[in-house]
């Protein structure tokens, strides 16, 4: 699988957020509220483009039962109008790996297994504390075999030997 890595530039997002964990997954009902409402927002900056986001808001280990924060939203311009119900949320500038996803959603989980159980075992790169953005573009159809979409997973050079990493630069103290 082909990896990217780049700086994200921070973006400007609105859409609704739930909480929600891997056994009782909501996200697919979020997706469809979420679609159904599309089109009270205005000053889109990037047209036919969403992203569902996984907040990262603390330090826990990640299982089926752990709750996480998820937002389906749109990239929105500065002066854009937030509709009642729906959230305004600044997402920082970031070094992510970009993976493609390739197929239906059905298979979803096999890249997030290669993801997080293969490339970053074996990179020079380490997740870290921050949102992770799934990319739905022109080129995601729903249930289609031909579907794509890109997950933005956040990260940083692994620590090395009398130095550190800092997401961008390696720093050798001595």
């Amino acid at each position: 699988m082909k990896v990217i890595i780049t700086e994200r530039e921070p973006l400007k997002v609105v859409g609704i957020k739930i909480s929600t964990n891997i056994e009782e997954n909501r996200i697919p009902q979020l997706w469809n509220d979420f679609i159904a409402r599309m089109n009270e927002l205005d000053k889109v900056a990037v047209p036919e483009c969403s992203l569902g986001i996984c907040f990262n808001e603390s330090d826990m280990e990640f299982k089926e039962d752990s709750k996480f924060s998820y937002m389906a939203c749109r990239v929105v311009k500065d002066d854009s109008i937030i509709p009642p119900g729906m959230e305004y949320r600044e997402i920082s500038a970031q070094l992510v790996a970009v993976f493609t996803h390739y197929g239906s959603m059905e298979t979803l989980s096999e890249t997030y297994d290669y993801i997080y159980n293969k490339w970053l075992p074996e990179s020079e790169y380490e997740i870290i504390a921050a949102d992770e953005i799934e990319w739905y573009d022109s080129r995601f159809k729903f249930g289609e075999k031909d579907s794509q979409m890109d997950i933005h997973v956040p990260i940083k050079k692994k620590d090395k030997e009398d130095g550190y990493a800092d997401g961008l630069f390696f720093v050798n103290e001595n």
